[in-house]
This record gives structure tokens, C-alpha cells and sequence, in this order.
């Protein structure tokens, strides 16, 4: 059911696709509403993995398993990503059935304009939703999310597999909220979700809420105009959401501190070298910096990505006991509780793209550290401390004093970098945690003579131009990282400090990356909010442990108040 816009030419799209479960193969004939103007300028794009559109001028058009004979077709391109977006976005407006007369232009190109309705070409309102739902989930099924907010923990998990569909998963995450942990702990919410979403492998933590496209009543009354399935933020209280990936070469490995573990497991799939990305869950009593450093160490081109679990407390009221935040369950095995590590997914088939958004935005220029005492920055740009940030102070407007003097954090660079080309989004954000009575800055141990450094301000407003600048600089930058096909979606690991609390509103974060990634993959969204966020600072990609050249990703850090996307791309064939 198409509703005809007079103003646009519209093009029919027959996709042809197998549907596993039924077993046939059928195409599918959608008419979206789209320019000429825009259809000829995706033409240009390339047509790696790309889906095929074509003016048809005389189409059969019937029920599933009909042929969509093409006559002087004239063959355009455009995105997979977004074919499947105009079908679903034009079905889902309007399923009110309208037949499609062609008119040739002189030079013979087909045109077309609305025109009555006719007994032969009609796909009944029932038929073309089924059809296009089916459709998405045939080209977008690599990677499936939901998030249910059912009281009972038995429900959520009903929930998440009706939602998710057909199993056949090859590794995922669970995102289970405190609210639904009993003294029993983790392991068996997440069997029971491993068993009934039909996965081999999934690791869960506990959280303080989820992320994910909306699964059961409860879940979609949190927005009742949610009509195209956007993601939800669900802050607080009973939420379980995934992130389910089909082809993605999985492996579940366990680090914890002093090298205990699955350490033999890294150590070959190091040497074997076609991990290409990570995801990462962290227990929050982990050792986390010196894990990240020997994750960095061995798979050096990885992307990093993850986030740090709640402390889960269990026995009833009073919550007096402590029970691990992490879990591993796999297929043919009892699930494994994990803490004081890090667990996570090694991917030979999946790449992460990650954009880091700290929340912040710099204040004054790009300086060195010019002295130091341990955690203590005490000379900044040749100067005490404190005099370089009075300076600093004082030449800035009256609206920047404010939020300097409400939260002032610091940004640090690598040791030899040049300060004067790191971008806004590169630095590595942390918190100034007091002064010395000399005015020295109490930073932390990651601060060294000569570092880089640059200060910042952190606020509402701070964060939606950190987040919006960032986002737009992936778009800019994506078409150089070396990815193989579209996007699938995104796990989203974002601080708890932020959510509504920050913003004033809700699904600011998860909703954002549709800008980029489109309606149809920008929706599939995973995460929770998180203790701490994992990944290298500014925007980073996997890259082969074998391919030469390249830049390696900023060594993967632990942020505060940041929101860490992870883009899921193909990996390049034989890469």
C-alpha cells in the first residue's frame, strides 16, 4: 500500500531475496516515493553489496512468487541500508493500496504518476507488510536487537525471543537490569534468554537499565508515537535488552587481573591473527587499565569497545550480598559467572567503527604539561598551574566563566603527539579530582611531562554539540576506514550521568546515530548504562593484523560521562 506523491517521480523496487524459513525464493515489489535528483546522484556511489533498483515499464504486479518482467530497464544504485529504509518508511505511512500507471518520457524513460486502482496490480494491505517486514529482516537480520521493560524477568525473556525471531544466532550480549537479579544471580536469566533466543554464545551483565528497539506492550508504551521501531532508553527499573549478531566469527574469552583467565585462548587467537574487533564487558572491580593495555598489546588493530557492568548487590531489602556482574553462557555448557575481569567477544568476521562522545568542549588552546609531582599536574605551559588556567579564565566570555566554574575537566593527549593537530573529540577527558595548596591539578597517574593537554567544560549543552560533532565527523570520515559493506547497526555503551537526566528528554543518545546510519540500521541499537565506558578516544576503526600501513587506534581508555557507539560493519572478504 503506496501513497503517491504527485511532486516526486517514484521508482519500483523488486527485490528479490530467499526466505530460509518458508524455503522459497520471491520478489518483492515496493514503489517508495523517490526523486529522480536523488536516485541518479546514489548512482554514483559504489555497488559493493549494494541493492539494485530499476525502472520497469511494464510490471506484473501479484502476490509472493510473482516475476517482475523488466523491459528498457534502466539500472540505478543505491545503499542496502537505504532501499530497505524508503520500503519500510513508505509502507508503514500509508498501507492504503494505490496502483502505478508508467508514462515514457519522449526520450523513453518511464515515468511515473498515480492512477486508479486495478484488480491486477494490487498487493492486499496484509500481504505487502508481511512481505516488507520479511524483507527487512532478510537484509538487515546480520545483527537483531530488542528491549523489553516486563516486570518478571520469565516475561522479558518471552519477550526478547518473539521479538527477536527465528534464533540461528551466533553471539550476543544480554543487558539485564538489577531490578530482575534474585539472590540466584545472572546465570539463570541468562540460560533461560541463550536457550529460547536460539544463540551459541552470550555474555550478560548486570546493568542500570537498557537500550534497545522496543519489545512487548510495556516497552512500546514507553513512546506511543514510536511507530517505525526506534530504539529506547530505558534508564531506571525493569529492563533486559540484546544485541544479537548471525555471521560475526565469535569468540568468548574471560581476562582477569594478573593474567588469570583465558589467557592460552588470547594468546593463539593472537597468533592466528584474524581477530579484528572486540567487544568488552567489564566487572566493576576489575583491573581494568592494565587488561585494556594487554588487549592493546596483542591485538594492537582491533577496535575496542565496551562498557563497565553495575555492582550487583542481592539479598532482598537489605542488599547485603554481592554476587559477580558478569556472565558467560554458551552452548552445551552452564553458564559461567566471571568478576574482577574483563569478558568479552573476540570478531574475525565483524568490524567496529567506534566515535567516543565525552560530553565536552574545549576551553582555551592546546598547551603541554610542563611539570609534574605522581598524579599531580603542577606546571602547564611553562607556568604554575593555576596561573596558566587563570589566564585562561579571564579571556573567555562570561558564559564560558560559568561552566568553568561548574565542571571543569581536562583533556590529555599521547606523549609526543602535537597538540596543535589533535581534534576536538581526540582528547582523552578526565577529571580534575582537587587542588594542592601550591594550585597544582590532582589528575591521576596518566599524566606526564610533555603531554598534551587542553582543558574542557562539561555540561547539557556541551554534550549535544560534543555528540552531534561527533557523530558528523564519523559521516565525514567513514568512506576512509576501509569498510567493506553497510552498516547493521550499533551497540551504544553510554554513561549513566547522562540518559534524560542530562538532556531533559528521553532516547537522546540511542536515537541519534540515525542521522548517520539511516532509519532501518540506525534503529538497531544495543547497550546499556554503564559504570564506565571503554574505547579509544575520537573515532577509531579495525584494521587486519596482517594488513600493513594503517593508523592503530589510540590505546582503549575507560571514560566517565561518555557515550561510546560501536558501528558493526562486514569485515572485507578474506580480510
Amino acid at each position: 500500500g503506496i501513497e503517491h506523491c504527485s511532486s516526486l517521480s517514484c521508482l519500483l523496487l523488486p527485490i528479490h531475496t530467499k526466505f530460509p524459513r518458508c524455503g522459497m525464493e520471491a520478489p518483492i515489489a515496493v514503489a517508495p516515493a523517490v526523486s529522480m535528483s536523488r536516485s541518479t546522484m546514489l548512482a554514483s556511489q559504489p555497488a559493493a553489496g549494494l541493492l539494485k533498483l530499476q525502472h520497469v515499464e511494464s510490471p506484473r504486479v501479484g502476490s509472493l512468487g510473482h516475476r517482475f518482467p523488466a523491459r528498457n530497464s534502466l539500472v540505478t544504485f543505491a545503499p542496502l541500508a537505504t532501499a530497505a529504509a524508503a520500503v519500510v518508511g513508505v509502507v508503514r505511512r500509508n498501507r492504503r493500496e494505490r496502483h502505478l500507471r508508467y508514462q515514457p518520457k519522449a526520450e523513453g524513460r518511464p515515468a511515473m504518476t498515480g492512477g486508479s486502482l486495478s484488480s491486477r496490480a494490487r498487493l492486499s494491505s496484509q500481504h505487502s507488510y508481511f512481505i516488507v517486514r520479511r524483507a527487512e529482516a532478510e537484509l538487515m537480520g546480520g545483527f537483531v536487537t530488542a528491549c523489553s521493560t516486563a516486570p518478571q524477568w520469565q516475561d522479558a525473556v518471552d519477550e526478547l525471543a518473539e521479538a527477536a525471531g527465528g534464533g540461528g544466532f551466533d553471539a550476543g550480549f544480554a543487558f539485564i537490569s538489577e531490578y530482575h537479579v534474585t539472590t540466584e544471580g545472572l546465570a539463570p536469566i541468562l540460560e533461560a534468554l541463550r536457550e529460547k533466543l536460539g544463540v551459541r554464545t552470550l555474555i550478560g551483565c548486570a546493568g542500570i537499565g537498557g537500550i534497545g528497539q522496543p519489545a512487548g506492550p510495556s516497552a512500546e508504551a514507553i513512546d506511543s508515537s514510536n511507530t517505525n521501531r526506534a530504539p529506547i532508553e530505558v534508564d531506571s527499573g525493569a529492563a533486559m535488552s540484546v544485541g544479537l549478531l548471525r555471521d560475526a566469527a565469535a569468540t568468548p574469552f574471560f581476562l582477569g587481573s594478573n593474567g588469570s583467565g583465558d589467557l592460552q585462548l588470547i594468546d593463539k587467537k593472537a597468533a592466528d591473527k584474524d581477530v579484528r574487533s572486540m567487544l568488552l564487558m567489564a566487572d566493576p572491580f576489575g583491573d581494568h587499565d592494565s587488561i585494556l593495555k594487554t588487549l592493546d598489546d596483542k591485538f594492537p588493530k582491533a577496535a575496542k569497545a565496551g562498557g563497565i557492568a553495575a555492582v550487583l548487590q542481592v539479598g532482598g531489602a537489605e542488599r547485603n550480598a554481592y554476587t559477580p556482574s558478569i556472565a558467560i553462557a554458551s552452548e552445551g555448557t552452564q553458564a559461567r559467572l566471571v568478576s574482577q575481569g574483563i569478558a568479552g567477544l573476540m570478531l574475525s568476521n565483524i568490524d567496529i567503527h567506534t566515535v567516543v562522545c565525552q560530553g565536552c568542549l574545549p576551553v582555551g588552546p592546546a598547551l603541554r604539561v610542563s611539570s609534574t609531582q605522581g598524579p599531580v599536574c603542577d606546571g602547564i605551559g611553562g607556568k604554575p598551574s593555576n596561573e596558566t588556567l587563570r589566564l585562561i579564565f579571564s579571556s573567555v566570555d562570561p558564559a564560558t566563566r560559568a561552566k568553568m566554574q561548574a565542571f571543569l575537566t581536562i583533556g590529555l593527549g599521547k606523549v609526543g603527539e602535537n597538540e596543535r593537530l589533535l581534534g576536538d573529540g581526540d582528547w582523552l577527558v578526565r577529571m580534575i579530582t582537587g587542588v594542592t595548596p601550591q594550585g597544582g591539578l590532582v589528575i591521576g597517574d596518566d599524566v606526564a611531562v610533555g603531554q598534551p593537554m587542553r582543558f574542557h567544560v562539561r555540561d547539557r549543552e556541551s554534550a549535544e554539540t560534543d555528540l552531534s560533532m561527533m557523530l558528523k565527523r564519523y559521516r565525514l570520515e567513514k568512506s576512509f576506514m576501509g569498510a567493506s559493506g553497510d552498516p547493521m547497526g550499533c551497540f551504544l555503551f553510554t554513561c549513566s550521568g547522562r540518559g534524560e537526566g542530562l538532556y531533559g528528554r528521553k532516547h537522546v543518545d540511542a536515537r541519534a546515530i540515525r542521522e548517520v546510519l539511516g532509519d532501518i540500521a540506525g534503529s538497531r541499537v544495543a547497550g546499556f548504562f554503564c559504570n564506565g565506558e571503554i574505547g579509544s578516544p575520537g573515532l577509531a576503526a579495525s584494521r587486519s593484523a596482517t594488513e600493513d600501513g594503517g593508523d592503530t587506534p589510540r590505546p582503549t581508555a575507560v571514560h566517565g560521562f561518555t557515550a561510546v557507539f560501536a558501528i558493526l560493519v562486514p569485515a572485507p572478504q578474506g580480510g
